[in-house]
């Protein structure tokens, strides 16, 4: 980033006279925001989220929910994402199979630079009527209100005190309409998925008697504490 995209990013954040909208950034100062990384992540979540269901429950009829979720930190460099999906014992090793595939169809090739099954703009347009949505209507609840403002008396997180630029009320719908396709595509590598990186497992429920669980369980399948509670 050159140094005229580091004023400029620091003077929208800091929210001075005659700074820049963000619109007006440029790739590099947008992404300098302390925004970004929240909201693009929320927008990839919602996206696999969406297809996941387009996939899983309406295209192969495997199961009733399919979730995706992220999980990050305020104060650690890093966290995971987590696919979890609810199907009979008969459709579930299809099911797993069936996540998978729609995880990877949606990643990019890294020769190539091409995807089997690209998310597109009319994907991040609904995504992105989802939060808006979304963020204006649980501003009407003392729970979210309490979440947004989690930190901002911290000095461990600095990014969140008053005056650091977190704007995170009056910039968070600006920021979600902000990010783009390529946006995205960034995330989706940060995320690294890919059938190196991920874990798999299939879990059953219902069993009161560790006798009675599936052979599976001795195999590493499944998590034994699932299988015996």
């Amino acid at each position: 980033m050159t140094p005229e995209d580091l004023e400029a990013a620091r003077a929208h954040s800091m929210k001075e006279s005659g700074a820049p909208s963000l619109a007006q950034l440029s790739e590099a100062a947008r992404r300098a925001q302390p925004l970004w990384p929240a909201a693009t992540l929320a927008l990839v979540q919602e996206v696999l989220n969406r297809r996941l269901f387009s996939v899983v429950r309406e295209r192969k009829q495997l199961t009733y929910d399919a979730n995706f979720q992220l999980t990050a930190f305020d104060r650690l460099n890093g966290g995971w994402w987590l696919v979890t999906v609810t199907a009979s014992p008969a459709k579930a090793p299809a099911a797993l199979q069936a996540c998978v595939d729609t995880l990877l169809d949606v990643k990019a090739d890294p020769v190539s630079g091409y995807a089997n099954s690209p998310l597109t703009n009319d994907n991040l347009r609904a995504a992105q009527r989802v939060l808006n949505n979304k963020h204006a209507a649980e501003l009407n609840t003392n729970k979210y209100w309490t979440e947004l403002m989690t930190g901002t008396q911290l000095p461990c997180v600095p990014a969140k005190a008053p005056g650091s630029g977190a704007d995170c009320l009056r910039d968070w719908i600006s920021t979600i309409n902000a990010v783009t396709l390529a946006d995205l595509s960034l995330a989706l590598r940060a995320l690294e998925i890919g059938p190196e990186t991920m874990y798999t497992c299939i879990a059953s429920s219902g069993s009161t008697n560790a006798a009675d669980a599936p052979s599976a369980d001795l195999h590493g399948h499944t998590m034994p504490s699932l299988m015996r509670r």
